[in-house]
């Protein structure tokens, strides 16, 4: 399947792709083709070592495969020819359809070995060389995907890109391309060298900065919702991602600004999400993206980052709400991913593969009649609340989505909510063991760095607002396998591990998300030394990817091929500088250390102005600079350097709430009514909530060194309850603005507002 991005227009002026018109192939799929083995007597190429289960898959393909490094380009250069560069994933359906249909047909592979030198690229391993190539691809093919198919010179810039196309298309390309190369070669390299320099300048632009008001983040919001599907949420029409970013984005919106808009909005996408077939009911976690507009039929990968990324929306979501529904979805994605995908190691796995013998989603999918064996007596209602027909919803099969809302499921049944989701979770049980003997789908054991450590916050984020040790427990296992095994205890991270062994220098990418990991880990234990480790993996990352002449981070060490790559895209993951923006925000807030302010604006005069004009692909680096302009938000904060922590909780009584504020030694804050005129007192205010009802601890008399006499302050720990509405006011997240000075016996800071959340009290949903 295809992805598109906004092309660079004014830069492609003048540029004539030579080979465009001598090529005009369709780029629609076929249906499934049959996987096959190696052939008998087939030879393993090079692959057959690669530290990536992706290149191995084709090590017996009879195409001469190289890897990407020295040894190709040198080739390439002494015999004149072009490369053939193929990147893809071990888990991507229309990878493993291409290789079948064309990398093991013996016919093309001669004609690749004797007209090129073809490469093959793991894109999860190199997203440097995924995110140059994607570019040339979509700025010559006007539309980007994988497999991604490109023709480099032997200097290694691209002069035509396609993604997936049939056997006969594919013959006709390498032989045109060919004759191009013999008898318009001096026409193509030039073609070839502007291309270069388009994609040059777009992975190193940089646009005036913007300051990062309210009504930018408004004008952001409502530009993201312009494409908002109001019936079944997310954005666009098919195919549909979830865009976890933007998704967290209006959540942001709905916590800090009281978007109801923004908010509702993410919420019915969440929703749909949780209902639809894009979530795994059998087992937990959700597929990458949906191939219809109502979530119904996925595209059957699984992969670690959607994981954490739609996970930590969910935890976002139950905050908010109270809705325990948002919550029992993450607790079976997290679930899933400590039973099926980490490793022995302690790191984790990337993903699971969308096919079954060359079908893709047979894994998942029910035709009536298995459905019926499966579930006997429970048959008919479970095909009535999951959608099961004797026609299905894709090739005779079905996906399983819950066909309605819990309480119109219940309703219709004439159950009681309680005895619904008891009912439910039977069904549940009996298809899980069903599935459970089918061939097990193939799971890509690479430990790739930055997707571990999205996976590693996501963990601790669920420990603090999920109440639940476990899983702290796992994403300390992981995060200490990505400290020992990749580097991270050292500050020289490794990007990739695999068969016991780490390689390939971590990205820039790699450095911001482990150490944000780091700051997840420490917010949840108050161990100072993942604050540490947090400080020294972005020290590292500073020293070894900052653009001094641009700003902002390169994403690798050195050139790839032409240019050296800059990440500033959202739209799958956050990108390594909005990464490193919040990275930087975060030790700010918890750390003395002046370096991370000055760090912070500079990440914001190199990305607020690509962020402002477009804000659908860059919602995380919004999101962040937000927080670097107005302060974080959330229930558990840190502020004055570290030396005030913040902690927001309901107790046992929903009505009513507590906020700790916990001071370091030597430091305090003043009180409410401080006895000098300079000093600035504590305020609290709880959206919706009268001031009386906001009950404050007595205030400790104190002389100390900065002046003559008796202070009025607090110090060490300060609990101050809040008393709710009565009724169902008193269920819903409340909005905290804090003042406070933090002085110590020497200085006062500045004057700081602290913006927090009262969490939503709890509501009893279904486990579905």
């Amino acid at each position: 399947m295809f992805r598109l991005r906004a092309t660079i227009g004014d830069l492609m002026t003048g540029i004539r792709f030579t080979l465009i018109f001598l090529l005009s192939f369709a780029t629609s799929v076929t249906a499934a083709v049959a996987a096959s083995e190696p052939k008998a007597g087939a030879k393993a190429n090079r692959l057959l070592k690669a530290a990536s289960p992706y290149l191995r898959q084709h090590a017996y393909n009879p195409v001469d495969w190289h890897v990407w490094g020295p040894e190709a380009f040198a080739k390439a250069k002494r015999e004149g020819k072009p490369i053939f560069l193929s990147v893809g994933y071990a888990t991507c359906y229309w990878c493993h359809v291409m290789a079948r249909e064309s990398f093991e047909n013996d016919e093309i592979a001669k004609a690749l070995n004797t007209l090129t030198i073809p490469v093959k690229v793991d894109r999860e391993r190199r997203p440097d060389v995924d995110a140059t190539y994607m570019l040339a691809t979509e700025l010559i093919a006007q539309q980007g995907g994988w497999p991604n198919s490109v023709f480099l010179t032997p200097d290694l810039k691209p002069f035509y890109g396609f993604g997936y196309v049939k056997p006969d298309q594919f013959k006709q390309i390498i032989e045109r391309v060919a004759t191009g190369w013999k008898d318009e070669r001096p026409i193509i390299l030039a073609d070839a060298t502007r291309v270069a320099g388009i994609i040059a300048q777009a992975m190193n632009r940089r646009s005036e900065t913007v300051e990062i008001t309210q009504a930018v983040l408004r004008r952001a919001s409502m530009h993201m919702l312009s494409g908002f599907d109001v019936f079944n949420g997310g954005l666009g029409t098919a195919p549909k991602f979830p865009q976890e970013n933007v998704i967290q984005f209006l959540l942001h919106r709905g916590e800090r600004d009281d978007d109801k808009v923004s908010l509702d909005a993410a919420l019915l996408t969440l929703d749909n999400m949780i209902r639809g077939g894009i979530h795994d009911h059998v087992a937990g976690g959700f597929h990458r993206y949906a191939t219809d507009n109502a979530w119904a039929i996925p595209h059957f990968e699984k992969m670690l980052y959607n994981q954490s990324l739609t996970t930590r929306a969910l935890l976002k979501a139950y905050e908010l709400t109270g809705d325990q529904r948002y919550s029992n979805a993450a607790r079976r994605t997290l679930d899933f991913v400590i039973a099926r995908m980490m490793l022995p190691s302690g790191g984790l796995a990337s993903a699971f593969d969308a096919e079954t013998d060359g079908h893709e989603g047979l894994y998942y999918l029910w035709t009536d009649k298995e459905f019926n064996a499966a579930l006997g007596p429970d048959a008919a209602f479970g095909a009535a609340v999951f959608g099961v027909t004797l026609e299905g919803n894709h090739e005779g099969r079905n996906t399983l989505r819950l066909t309605a809302p819990r309480s119109e499921l219940a309703k219709a049944q004439k159950m009681t909510p309680e005895v619904f989701d008891q009912r439910v979770g039977q069904v549940l049980e009996k298809l899980a063991v069903a599935r459970g003997k089918r061939k097990p789908l193939q799971r890509d054991d690479k430990v790739l760095t930055g997707w571990n450590a999205l996976m590693v916050r996501a963990l601790a984020d669920a420990s603090v607002v999920l109440e639940e040790p476990r899983y702290l427990k796992a994403a300390a296992r992981a995060q200490n396998f990505l400290m020992d095994k990749l580097g991270g205890a050292k500050g020289d991270l490794k990007r990739s591990y695999f068969e016991g062994a780490a390689s390939l220098g971590a990205t820039q990418t790699d450095y911001a998300f482990t150490g944000l990991a780091a700051m997840a880990l420490y917010d949840a234990t108050q161990d100072k030394r993942w604050l540490k480790d947090g400080e020294r993996l972005a020290k590292k990352m500073a020293k070894l990817f900052e653009d001094k002449a641009a700003g902002g981070l390169f994403l690798t060490r050195g050139e790839t091929g032409f240019t050296r790559t800059k990440e500033t895209d959202d739209r799958t993951v956050p990108s390594g500088n909005a990464a490193a923006l919040e990275l930087f925000v975060r030790l700010k807030q918890r750390t003395s250390n002046v370096v991370w302010r000055q760090r912070v604006l500079a990440q914001l005069a190199a990305l607020t102005g690509i962020a402002a004009s477009e804000p659908v692909g860059h919602a995380a680096t919004l999101l962040a600079a937000d927080m670097a302009t107005r302060g974080e938000t959330g229930a558990n904060q840190a502020a004055a350097y570290g030396a005030v922590r913040l902690s927001i909780v309901r107790t046992s009584d929903v009505r009513s709430g507590r906020i700790r504020i916990s001071l370091a030694p030597g430091w305090h804050i003043n009180s409410t009514a401080p006895r000098q005129d300079f000093l600035i007192p504590t305020k609290i205010k709880v959206h919706g909530v009268e001031p009386g009802n906001i009950s404050f601890p007595e205030a400790v008399d104190r002389k100390l060194g900065f002046h003559d006499d008796t202070l009025s302050l607090y110090e060490g720990k300060v609990d101050i309850g809040i008393a709710l509405p009565a009724g169902n006011a008193g269920l819903v997240a409340r909005r905290i603005t804090i003042n406070v000075q933090a002085c110590s016996d020497r200085i006062c800071l500045d004057p700081q507002t602290i913006h927090g959340l009262l969490p939503a009290a709890k509501q009893a949903q279904p486990k579905p």
